[in-house]
């Protein structure tokens, strides 16, 4: 698994590539942790080139999420491939997690909530 980041604003951006699994774990757990040293209020994790993904890195992306959620950050997934999306709306990990098909749509909706509460 690789992962590259980016910063729009109060969002980090984290661009997945290869495999998330059980091997990948201290990786992603490293970036999060990471993350929420940063000034970013929201996580989108960009799956569109992610090839395949394990019950493993479900489990710690749904950790991830609680840390998060803990810290009044939030996650979403971005563009996970068809495969992936399918499995992941089998599971309702999608009611867990939001998933979008695009990073504008997750920016969207946010700037429309921030709107909504100034």
């Amino acid at each position: 698994m690789q992962v590259m980041e980016r910063l729009e604003g109060d969002v980090l951006v984290l661009m997945i590539s290869g495999r998330l699994s059980f091997y990948s774990r201290k990786v992603f757990q490293a970036v999060i942790n990471n993350a929420s040293a940063t000034r970013a209020h929201h996580i989108i994790v960009n799956m569109r080139n992610v090839t395949g993904i394990d019950s493993a890195a479900l489990g710690f992306l749904a950790l991830a999420q609680l840390n998060l959620d803990g810290k009044n950050v939030g996650m979403s997934l971005v563009a996970p491939p068809k495969h992936i999306k399918d499995m992941l709306e089998k599971v309702n990990f999608t009611k867990l997690i939001p998933t979008y098909a695009t990073e504008k749509q997750v920016l969207s909706e946010r700037a429309f909530i921030l709107g909504q509460s100034a």
